[in-house]
C-alpha cells in the first residue's frame, strides 16, 4: 500500500486527477525527481498558489520539499508509515514561515495554520477515495 500512496502524491497527472481544485505545472518528467520545480494553484476559498522544490525522495515513504516563494518558504515533508495493515500519511512542516507582509498577517491571525490543517484533511480524504477506487 505504500507504493499506491507514493505514486498517487508524486505522480502529477495522477495527482491532479483525484485532487479536486488542484491545478500543477512542473518543469521535467511527469514523475517527481529531486530538485524538480512544482508550482500549485488550489481553488476554494481562499484560492492560493505557492511554489516548492523537491529536495529529497525516499520511495516509497518519504517526500521533500522546500517551499521556494510566496506566500511560505521553507521545508516540509510527506511521510507514509504502514502500520498493520493501515498507512498514516502525514505532513510535516519543518522551518516554514509566512513570506511576504499579507501571509505574514493571514498567519498571524491564526488563518493560515487552520487553513493549511483543512485543505490537509480535505486532500486526505479525496486520496483515500482515490485509493479505494
Amino acid at each position: 500500500m505504500p507504493g499506491k500512496i507514493y505514486e498517487a502524491l508524486t505522480h502529477w497527472k495522477e495527482r491532479m486527477a483525484w485532487r479536486e481544485g488542484l491545478t500543477l505545472h512542473w518543469e521535467g518528467p511527469d514523475q517527481a525527481v529531486v530538485g524538480q520545480k512544482v508550482f500549485t494553484s488550489l481553488s476554494g476559498f481562499p484560492t492560493h498558489s505557492f511554489e516548492f522544490k523537491i529536495t529529497g525522495l525516499e520511495p516509497p515513504y518519504r517526500v521533500f520539499m522546500e517551499y521556494t516563494g510566496k506566500p511560505l518558504k521553507g521545508r516540509a515533508s510527506i511521510e507514509i508509515v504502514p502500520d498493520q495493515g493501515f498507512c498514516h500519511v502525514t505532513f510535516y512542516w519543518m522551518r516554514v514561515e509566512p513570506a511576504g507582509f499579507l501571509a505574514k498577517l493571514y498567519f498571524a491571525l491564526g488563518w493560515g495554520l487552520a487553513n493549511h490543517r483543512r485543505r490537509t484533511l480535505q486532500t486526505l480524504q479525496m486520496l483515500k477515495a482515490h485509493l479505494e477506487k
